[in-house]
């Protein structure tokens, strides 16, 4: 849009007459004079641009009032085709009859025989719309007549409905574009960003997780008659198999004590939970609260298996009973903490509930977001509230 281009200008230029006024003395209570005629000038720049956007809303129209339309023989046919009646009824239709033969139709409805040239010869024309490749309309054709007269040549992409994700173009060269269809983030820029913080949070991360361990090790060692580092397999991301790493806080024995604690799960569909999980040992309670014990996955983030923030690893048993919807989850890599972390571990008990908060995450990530959710689990942890 043009008011972002526009408005950096003016803060920038405002920004910079207020540094030369300053420079050159300027006292600060001028400043009453100078905030708000830069406030002002960023208004008005804003509005400015509103106004010039507006103006040229219609250049981006799919359709202006002097189109000639390819494939569709009434305006009813096109807005079916399209999906949409706020279009300008064009100048007429080329279209197959039913011998086979083009027809002109106008928007009088009279129809005659012609040909592509012909139509663009003999009518104002600005835009050439094909919506249908059938008999007699070669693509290659309409391109070629329309591009060699300056008009505006457009065709109609018709792609799946999908529940959720985005479409995105990729020019390969020589008039081949590659569509695809994302359901997950896939801009480098932004995703490069995530990974320095990913390297930079668990290096960090590492160094506490270390002092932990010579905090803690003997006693866990003790507790647990056990490693101090517990090892579990999980899925990450698109089903690849990892080692996620956590300081043990049950006993060695707890694996095989699973199955006779499936009965007192408090969590509804695959995934398993007690909040008083008799396997857990008194100071791995203490340290599940204040989260500790995941302090060794930054190990996992920081070699690209886990991210700071993203979706909760399951196990190979809970993906095995997993839907087909279920597996987007598994899409992006699993994170530390997440939106699950946040609000799952207290007021969530459903695993479709899971599944959603960890889909609103993909369909809603940004490197803001992922900040937000760092500082909002910061302030967890402050406060113990670990599970």
């Amino acid at each position: 849009m043009i008011s972002y281009t526009i408005k950096p200008g003016i803060l920038l230029s405002s920004g910079f007459l207020l540094a030369a006024h300053f420079v050159a003395g300027v006292r600060w209570t001028d400043l009453a004079i100078i905030l708000p005629l830069a406030v002002a000038s960023f208004a008005a720049s804003s509005a400015a641009s509103r106004l010039v956007t507006f103006g040229l809303r219609g250049r981006n129209k799919p359709l202006t009032s002097n189109s000639l339309i390819v494939g569709a023989n009434s305006y009813e046919d096109l807005c079916d085709r399209i999906g949409q009646k706020t279009i300008v009824p064009p100048v007429g239709y080329l279209f197959a009859g039913a011998n086979g033969k083009l027809l002109f139709k106008d928007n009088n409805g009279k129809e005659t025989p012609s040909t592509l040239d012909q139509a663009l010869d003999s009518h104002v024309i600005d835009d050439v719309v094909m919506v249908d490749s059938s008999a007699g309309l070669d693509p290659d054709d309409i391109l070629y007549s329309s591009s060699i007269r300056g008009k505006t040549f457009r065709t109609l992409i018709r792609t799946p409905l999908a529940s959720a994700g985005r479409y995105r173009t990729q020019d390969l060269g020589a008039g081949e574009y590659l569509l695809s269809h994302e359901t997950v983030p896939v801009r480098e820029i932004p995703l490069a960003i995530k990974r320095l913080m990913d390297i930079a949070g668990s290096a960090v991360g590492l160094v506490f997780c270390a002092v932990a361990y010579l905090i803690f090790a003997r006693r866990i060692k003790r507790e647990t008659q056990g490693s101090v580092i517990f090892r579990q397999t999980r899925v990450g991301r698109n089903g690849r198999l990892f080692t996620l790493y956590k300081f043990r806080t049950m006993k060695v024995t707890a694996e095989e004590e699973h199955e006779e604690l499936l009965e007192q799960n408090e969590m509804k569909g695959h995934i398993f939970k007690i909040r008083y999980d008799p396997r857990i040992t008194p100071l791995g309670r203490t340290l599940r609260k204040i989260y500790i014990d995941e302090l060794p996955q930054f190990w996992n983030a920081f070699k690209g298996e886990m991210s700071l923030v993203g979706t909760r690893p399951p196990t190979p048993s809970e993906v095995a009973c997993y839907e087909p919807q279920h597996r987007r989850r598994l899409s992006t890599k699993p994170g530390i903490t997440g939106l699950w972390q946040l609000y799952g571990t207290d007021e969530v008990t459903d695993f479709e509930e899971v599944v959603e908060l960890d889909c609103r995450y993909i369909d809603t990530w940004s490197i803001l977001q992922d900040c937000r959710i760092i500082f909002r689990t910061m302030l967890r942890v402050a406060r113990g509230g670990g599970y």
